[in-house]
């Protein structure tokens, strides 16, 4: 029986063959091996988790500032997003179709003082503020200062037409609000920090004669740590006082929400930025409003979300 002719390599060709597909499989497996390394960078070797105390994550808890401040010549960019509340239906995609913003700007003058302003679409509130941490330093990124404690002191201009703020006659000092606040916070642990809040709003506008510019405020805030890139917050703010003595010495009446304001919170850290996640009750985001008005009931239909990114410098 005649057999099929046998193919004859010419000579070494079965060699060199055999080293180009190894050439390729190593260039395969080195291409691999880059492109993961790559994808595995930003998650290990690039990630630097901050190397400071629960109370210097940020600034802010969710709304309200929290007692550290930045170290001279640092600065932070921040980004505020709320959004309306779940009640309103799917027609509204659950309140994300209503949407307020708040850009602002923060910087170290020194390592006990901290300044900044921001703009909020929301009544097109305009604001400044100085923070003077008064016990324990920004330069201090240990958790050996268990207490921090700062006064927080912000002004807030409303800076809508005039017929949307008062009737005539009218002042400039209509836009005005005040408020300013005691923080103080500690270190319960290397995971948990708590604070109070006590605060004085002055409103310089309302809405009758017998009625207090002025308004007591107590509040506190909570941040746990649950490891170098996760945390869970709160925060809550309530008027107690229902009458306040004017300059004159008359008490007058203050109007005191039924309901407090409520945040809850889930923080992400990155290399550089940090991303906050809300609940919250409150859709503005300027503390002289959402500390004293009236946020609505602690129901689920009436809370709203909302999220910050902050990236510091």
């Amino acid at each position: 029986m005649p057999r099929a002719n046998s193919i004859k390599w010419p000579s070494g060709f079965a060699t060199e063959r055999l080293n180009e597909i190894n050439m390729k499989i190593s260039i395969s497996a080195w291409g691999i091996g880059l492109l993961l390394s790559l994808v595995a960078i930003p998650l290990k070797a690039q990630y630097f988790p901050p190397d400071v105390s629960l109370g210097r994550k940020s600034l802010r808890i969710i709304n309200m500032h929290g007692a550290a401040g930045l170290p001279k010549g640092q600065s932070e960019m921040f980004i505020q997003h709320r959004f309306g509340n779940f009640g309103s239906g799917a027609y509204n995609w659950y309140g994300l179709d209503q949407s307020y913003m708040r850009l602002g700007f923060d910087f170290g003058l020194s390592n006990r003082l901290t300044t900044g302003v921001s703009r909020s679409s929301m009544n097109k509130i305009a604001d400044a503020y100085f923070k003077y941490q008064f016990k324990g330093k920004a330069t201090d990124t240990t958790n050996t200062e268990n207490v921090l404690a700062s006064w927080y002191s912000n002004i807030s201009v409303n800076t809508q037409a005039k017929a949307n703020i008062s009737s005539e006659p009218f002042f400039f000092s209509n836009r005005l609000r005040f408020i300013n606040t005691l923080i103080i916070s500690k270190n319960v642990n290397d995971r948990l920090l708590l604070a109070v809040t006590p605060s004085l709003v002055h409103v310089n506008l309302v809405d009758a004669a017998n009625e207090s510019n002025d308004i007591a405020v107590m509040g506190a805030y909570g941040r746990m740590k649950l490891s170098d890139r996760y945390a869970v917050t709160a925060e809550i703010q309530k008027p107690f006082l229902q009458r306040m003595p004017s300059p004159s010495g008359a008490l007058k009446n203050v109007s005191v929400p039924q309901d407090p304001y409520l945040g809850l919170g889930f923080e992400i850290f990155t290399a550089k930025h940090m991303f906050q996640l809300s609940v919250s009750n409150a859709q503005s985001m300027n503390e002289a409003f959402f500390t004293t008005q009236s946020n609505g009931p602690l129901e689920l239909k009436n809370l709203r979300f909302g999220f910050n990114i902050v990236r510091r410098w």
